[in-house]
Order: structure tokens, then C-alpha cells, then sequence
């Protein structure tokens, strides 16, 4: 079983899901019991895509993955 990579910055775990996609967690809301995941990212031709949890159909696409992980921190 492969093991998944995981990215922690300033509050969010970026956890792969697969080489393109990317599951996007609060680590401070777990802490709280609060539902943790707030979105994912997914890389499209040198792009990537952000779906926000709560924001269905809602699309933002950015030129770096660092963006894109910026674009979920409230």
C-alpha cells in the first residue's frame, strides 16, 4: 500500500489523493471537533483547481499549488 503525501502549513493539511489531487484540512477546527476538511485541490494542465466545501459548483483555478492552498485559508 502506498503511502500518502502529506503537507502541513499554517493550519491546513494538504493530504494526496492521488498525483493530481489533493484532499485540503483545517488542522485548528479538528482540534475542535469541528468538521476539518475545507476543500481540494486538483492540478489540470499546469493549472490548479480549487473546490471549496460549502461553495458547491464554485470553481477557482490558480498557477501554483501554494496559491491554490492559500485560496482555502479563511
Amino acid at each position: 500500500m502506498k503511502t500518502r503525501a502529506r503537507l502541513v502549513r499554517q493550519g491546513l493539511e494538504a493530504t494526496e489523493i492521488s498525483s493530481r489531487e489533493w484532499r485540503v484540512s483545517d488542522t485548528r477546527s479538528a482540534e475542535l471537533g469541528a468538521p476539518a476538511v475545507v476543500g481540494f485541490i486538483l492540478q489540470l494542465d499546469g493549472m490548479f483547481e480549487v473546490t471549496q466545501i460549502g461553495r458547491p459548483g464554485q470553481r477557482t483555478y490558480f498557477r501554483s499549488f501554494e496559491a491554490a492552498l492559500d485560496a482555502l485559508r479563511s
